[in-house]
């Protein structure tokens, strides 16, 4: 009965993993696929011809994708590295450090993310604009920079550590700075780069903040020139594929690579509240 319902088991996850898998699969044989191929009934997944150059070619050189990729990697670089930085000497004070109101201010951070997006939208408009931050990267990257979500990661991986380090530390003379440079960040390296996957996947992806703030063609991110191939009257859906997957590509291959590290870190960010 056991390894009947393990069997079962297998198949049940084998056709969901099919599933969550077939729009990938998509993506990528359509980005092979002529515009005529794209829109022909009845609908054929395999490519009839591969012209994946011609599309790559037609993406990367007259639409410049390639400028917008320059963009994106600034962009996400500006947001992800000050994010994990702040965020982490945040988580830090949080854990390590006594001072008045620490769980009620930090309860309220938790608060704030009750607060839907589109009400803090025309007031954080309002503050690039006294700024002159429209049309620039400064007033897409700063108001990203906070985030409640790694604080709180990164502290979870800090409470599993045993204050004795911190506190021998402390008698030997060591400051809060030295404490946090030299022993908890070195110990905190998987909840880090989980913390930094997924930091780099949201500032990668983000489309609604740069939309407003960005007027500009030049300034323009990976996801609001991939939503301009979109048009009214007519999409080349072998375009738009072809540029979904050069945008995906980046970020499937990090977390290829890192994803032992970042299942790691989030299976310890809850061993200690």
């Amino acid at each position: 009965m056991r390894k009947a319902l393990s069997v079962i088991n297998t198949i049940l996850f084998f056709i969901v993993s099919l599933l969550w898998f077939f729009p990938f699969v998509w993506i990528f044989l359509s980005s092979f696929k002529t515009y005529p191929e794209t829109v022909q009934l009845p609908v054929h997944i395999l490519p009839g011809s591969f012209t994946f150059l011609g599309n790559f070619s037609e993406i990367l050189g007259r639409l410049h994708f390639l400028a917008y990729y320059q963009n994106n990697v600034l962009v996400t670089l500006g947001i992800t590295v000050p994010q994990i930085f702040l965020s982490s000497m945040a988580a830090y004070g949080f854990a390590r450090i006594d001072f008045p109101f620490k769980n009620g201010l930090f309860t309220s951070l938790f608060l704030a993310l009750m607060v839907p997006l589109q009400m803090v939208l025309m007031p954080r408009y309002n503050m690039m604009l006294a700024f002159g931050w429209l049309n620039s990267y400064l007033g897409v990257i700063i108001p990203l920079i906070p985030s409640v979500v790694c604080t709180f990661l990164i502290r979870q991986q800090i409470l599993s550590l045993p204050k004795s380090l911190d506190e021998s530390a402390l008698i030997d003379g060591a400051s809060h700075w030295r404490i946090y440079r030299s022993i908890i960040m070195p110990l905190s390296q998987s909840s880090l780069l989980a913390t930094g996957i997924m930091c780099v996947v949201f500032a990668w992806n983000n489309f609604l903040w740069p939309l407003i703030v960005i007027n500009e063609e030049r300034l323009y991110t990976l996801s609001i020139a991939t939503a301009n191939l979109q048009g009214q009257m007519m999409t080349r859906e072998n375009l738009l594929m072809t540029a979904s997957l050069l945008v995906s590509l980046p970020v499937i291959v990090l977390f290829l690579f890192a994803q032992k590290h970042f299942i790691a870190g989030i299976a310890l960010t809850g061993l200690k509240e």
